[in-house]
């Protein structure tokens, strides 16, 4: 019965390694930069490279986590896969890579409350005039405790 279990773990021991490999050769075609992080945004998997120091950041925690509830911790294959959309994922990182200060302390749901109130008023850039408007909005006043 013994022999029975180890060729069962053998078994699921090689489908681990094939899978390694299928997913270290599939990152291989696309090498990440030292010091990034590869992310999967949206349904169609639209590549995005951010500093690796992003990741503790709490809206990119808040989109682990909710990445975490869709997928139940078992990523798709091929890399780190974030449930958003790619325009309001690449809006987050232009606001980081603008002036990161700001909105370092700032959550999924208040990104996504400054993403929606700047898009009913049609005004979802980065520019120095947007930003300045931005230091109005009452959830960047409660951040900068």
């Amino acid at each position: 019965m013994e022999k029975i279990w180890q060729i069962v773990n053998l078994k699921r021991m090689m489908r681990r390694w094939r899978a390694l490999i299928r997913r270290s050769s599939d990152a291989s075609s696309h090498p990440t930069r030292q010091g990034y992080a590869a992310v999967y945004v949206g349904s169609d998997r639209r590549r995005f490279e951010i500093p690796a120091r992003y990741l503790n950041l709490p809206v990119i925690a808040g989109l682990l986590e909710k990445a975490e509830e869709e997928f139940g911790g078992a990523q798709p294959s091929g890399g780190l896969s974030l449930p958003c959309e790619p325009l309001f994922f690449r809006w987050v990182l232009q606001l980081l890579g603008r002036d990161e200060s700001p909105f370092r302390e700032l959550g999924l749901e208040a990104f996504s409350s400054l993403y929606a109130h700047l898009a009913s008023t049609g005004e979802c850039s980065t520019s120095m005039a947007a930003m300045r408007r931005l230091q109005s909005f009452p959830v960047l006043q409660t951040a900068r405790v």
